[in-house]
């Protein structure tokens, strides 16, 4: 079983279905989310569903998890609603957290050999998985063109999907977007070639893991106090207690200062 900071994957999970270019979720879920906690909202923004923001989405996930439990998500609800661990004795959990040693730990103890050398492994299969990942974001974009294009221009979802190679710290959130506008034989290839350059000169590991943590930050620190305890109450304190992760937020937000740069200024 793998399970994973539930604050980190709900705030995964905004990222990768509604800030990033994905128009099946967008109509599937942004439109109603717009509807239901946007006052005002336009047409457009109620049919498209594509630009939900942070605290729109947690608004969300803490209204159908007490109230509206037809439009719960999959992808947002609590892990132990899914993996059940209170009915099934799991050999192993691990953690997304510490995956790695997690694995290396448990291949050690399942072959029983504890001179195992796999020194490295973990970083060859993050290089590995960053390459693999940034093609079939880049892939998914470029197929959705079409679906993208009746929200957003694809520019703009370009633009989305750079920054969403920041939050992630794949690259320098300051190193923009290096095109003003898309050439005619713009392509899977020319993206991936800018991403991958812009990539190779983010060798900071410290840098990456400050880029992740100024978003997780960031994200949370525009949540009212009250809807914040709310998400703790009813979302995610069950995941926190049975896997030990932090219970609250407020500490590690307390002295949190914002500063001039915003991850989702696009919004």
């Amino acid at each position: 079983m793998i399970v994973r900071d539930p604050f980190e994957r709900l705030l995964s999970g905004y990222i990768d279905k509604f800030f990033l270019p994905s128009p099946i979720f967008w109509k599937k879920r942004g439109g109603y989310i717009i509807k239901q906690f946007r006052p005002n909202s336009s047409v457009k923004e109620q049919s498209c569903g594509h630009n939900v923001t942070f605290l729109e989405f947690i608004q969300y996930v803490v209204h159908v998890s007490t109230r509206d439990k037809n439009m719960e998500e999959p992808h947002f609800t609590p892990m132990h609603t899914h993996c059940k661990p209170c009915l099934i004795h799991y050999d192993y959990v691990w953690k997304m957290e510490t995956i790695m040693s997690d694995f290396k730990h448990a291949i050690k103890h399942l072959i029983n050999m504890k001179d195992l050398h796999i020194d490295g492994f973990d970083f060859r299969m993050d290089k590995e998985h960053l390459s693999s990942d940034v093609i079939s974001r880049i892939t998914f974009m470029f197929e959705r063109r079409y679906d993208i294009e009746k929200c957003i221009t694809f520019y703009e979802a370009c633009l989305r999907t750079w920054r969403g190679f920041q939050m992630r710290g794949v690259i320098d959130k300051n190193d923009k977007f290096p095109l003003i506008s898309l050439p005619e034989d713009f392509n899977v290839t020319v993206y991936k070639d800018l991403v991958m350059k812009s990539s190779n000169a983010m060798k900071s590991k410290s840098k990456v893991k400050g880029q992740k943590k100024e978003v997780f930050l960031e994200s949370y620190s525009l949540l009212p106090v009250k809807l914040l305890e709310q998400l703790e109450g009813s979302v995610t304190k069950i995941d926190t207690e049975i896997f030990n992760y932090r219970k609250s937020l407020r500490i590690l937000l307390q002295d949190y200062k914002r500063n001039n740069f915003s991850y989702f200024d696009f919004l």
